[in-house]
């Protein structure tokens, strides 16, 4: 990976987009990788086309778990429930920069996005 890269993660960790709450929001979970210790409350509005209008998170976790979660609220605004649930592990390596995780890392990486899917699922969208 360049520097480039590990500067942005890094930057995205200390200085995360969309941190915080959602009042009232539709989608409110939380969830955690227990491998790493990487915690994350992830909390989203829809909009009247059944679309993310908005979505914030709060959590503590490693470098790559909190520059996914950054990178990932940022990238879903506007998506459907169908096109969160098809995300994967290669959409959210694609976020990082193209990197290639290690099977040690790939939970901390999909932490957030498997937050959604299932606070979506939950939320019945």
């Amino acid at each position: 990976m360049s520097n480039l890269y590990r500067e942005e993660l890094l930057e995205h960790y200390h200085d995360p987009l969309n941190y915080g709450v959602i009042e009232d929001a539709e989608v409110d979970i939380n969830r955690d990788n227990p491998t790493c210790g990487d915690t994350i409350h992830l909390t989203a509005r829809l909009d009247e086309d059944d679309r993310i209008a908005e979505v914030k998170f709060e959590g503590q976790g490693c470098v790559v778990s909190m520059a996914a979660a950054s990178l990932l609220t940022a990238e879903v605004v506007g998506k459907s429930p169908e096109e969160i649930a098809a995300l994967g592990l290669r959409d959210i390596e694609e976020l990082l920069g193209g990197m290639r995780l290690s099977m040690g890392r790939v939970k901390c990486a999909l932490l957030a996005l498997t937050a959604l899917q299932k606070g979506l699922e939950e939320a019945g969208r």
